[in-house]
């Protein structure tokens, strides 16, 4: 008979004294983990200060439930947490336990009475959807029992399978076991610099070094490095430490060494260097293949090698993607990180024809002939051309509420030559702000 305990750390109390339903637990994840740890080899680690671990068994080394909830609590007390503890027969009813218990306590649920004890307790308890709760709630479900009571066919009709699923944590039913806990793969080699590395020749050789042995252990395992740290401890007993994100995981050595080195040029170290420590945290990516239909992509470590170039060459923070700022100023954007799942192509959609602006940074003066209020001709440091045809003005204005408002009209126009572009009038003078092509 499997018996489960859940450890639960209480949210650490304001300073005024009021309960906060929001607060964060005050103890972290890994706390509690070496807490599970010291008392079962089977832990599985929850969301929000939750951790379940598996005390079948256990009995012969601390006693009964009761006494092993009890040595849970103290030996977190032992590290300063506050915890709650619950013992039942599943993952649900042990969670539900210790929400219900009171601080600082041990619940315990005697075998095969999950049900009875969960009969009160708020539907709530199951963390429903949005959806869920509210349809729940037009059908006057309030309690767990009131769940497991409803006809089981009836409710697979009108939820399908998420409908029994819920029945059964309503009625302490969770079969699924516990997923082991394992400490976070990370891949480390060390290399010792005899009378110390003066240049980055030397520093990258080393390195290189290390790339290799690190790939070599992802290669054989099918792994990718999502993240590279190095850390170079330095003749002055001081340490420069650095930490390298590709655009996309990579377990090529050669790759991973020039990228290093490239990162390492950016920022070196200040002085001579007696051993350097790269360590890499390794995802699995699962193989993608390609369709005969779409187009073909670039090289991921083409793309990663050439940004981790262009940012050595003008700094992260001149290198990214345009993100459009929450305002109505035209062309307000930002440069964000590139994210991993970002291609070119993504932007395509389904590639209808359309129109891209180009816009001039900064942009151009230009001088405006207007005709009953309608631009008719432009003469600009780039063209001069009778305008055929105008559409506007289009009125922008924002930050009226700071010392710096602005305001702008803007015209989209077409010249004798077929060239399309825009136009912009800020009160006081005309400016040539972009062609469409």
């Amino acid at each position: 008979m499997r018996r489960i305990a859940c450890l639960l750390a209480d949210p650490a109390p304001p300073a005024d004294g009021m309960a906060d339903v929001t607060a964060k637990p005050r103890a972290g994840a890994s706390e509690l983990l070496h807490v599970a740890l010291a008392h079962s080899p089977r832990v599985e680690e929850g969301d929000h200060g939750l951790v379940y671990l598996d005390v079948t068994g256990l009995h012969g080394l601390f006693g009964d439930e009761e006494q092993i909830g009890r040595r849970l609590v103290d030996a977190a007390q032992e590290r300063g947490l506050t915890v709650r503890a619950g013992i039942a027969g599943s993952r649900i009813s042990a969670r539900c336990a210790c929400r219900l218990g009171r601080d600082g306590g041990v619940t315990v649920v005697e075998p095969g009475g999950e049900a009875a004890y969960l009969a009160s307790a708020p539907l709530s308890l199951l963390a429903l959807s949005p959806e869920m709760d509210a349809r729940f709630a037009r059908w006057g479900i309030r309690t767990l029992g009131e769940l497991a009571a409803l006809p089981s066919a009836a409710l697979f009709e009108r939820l399908g399978s998420d409908g029994p699923r819920l029945q059964q944590l309503a009625r302490g039913e969770d079969p699924r076991p516990l997923s082991p806990w394992e400490p976070p793969v990370i891949f480390e080699e060390s290399a010792e610099l005899e009378g110390g590395a003066e240049t980055l020749e030397i520093l990258a050789h080393a390195v290189f070094t290390l790339a290799l042995r690190i790939s070599d252990k992802l290669m054989r395992r099918g792994l990718f490095a999502e993240q590279v740290e190095w850390i170079c401890h330095l003749a002055d007993h001081t340490r420069h430490e650095g930490t390298f994100v590709p655009a996309c995981p990579l377990n090529d050595g050669v790759v991973l060494a020039s990228l290093l080195e490239t990162s390492l040029e950016a920022r070196p170290p200040r002085g001579a260097v007696q051993s350097v420590t790269l360590r890499a945290r390794p995802v699995r990516v699962p193989p993608a293949q390609s369709s005969l239909t779409d187009p073909p992509h670039s090289s991921p470590r083409l793309i990663t090698e050439t940004i981790a170039r262009l940012s050595a060459l003008v700094g992260d923070e001149a290198i990214g993607a345009p993100v459009l700022l929450d305002s109505h100023r035209p062309d307000a954007v930002r440069l964000a990180p590139y994210r991993r799942d970002m291609h070119p192509s993504d932007a395509a959609g389904e590639r209808r024809p359309a129109l891209a602006l180009r816009r001039y940074r900064p942009r151009l003066p230009a001088a405006v002939t207007l005709v009953a209020g309608r631009p008719v001709e432009l003469r600009s440091k780039r063209m001069a051309a009778r305008i055929i045809t105008s559409a506007g003005p289009w009125r922008a204005s924002g930050d009226w509420w700071n010392d710096s408002p602005w305001l702008v009209d803007e015209w989209d126009v077409e010249l004798g030559d077929g060239t399309l572009c825009r136009l912009a009038h800020d009160g006081s003078a005309w400016w040539l702000e972009g062609i469409y092509d």
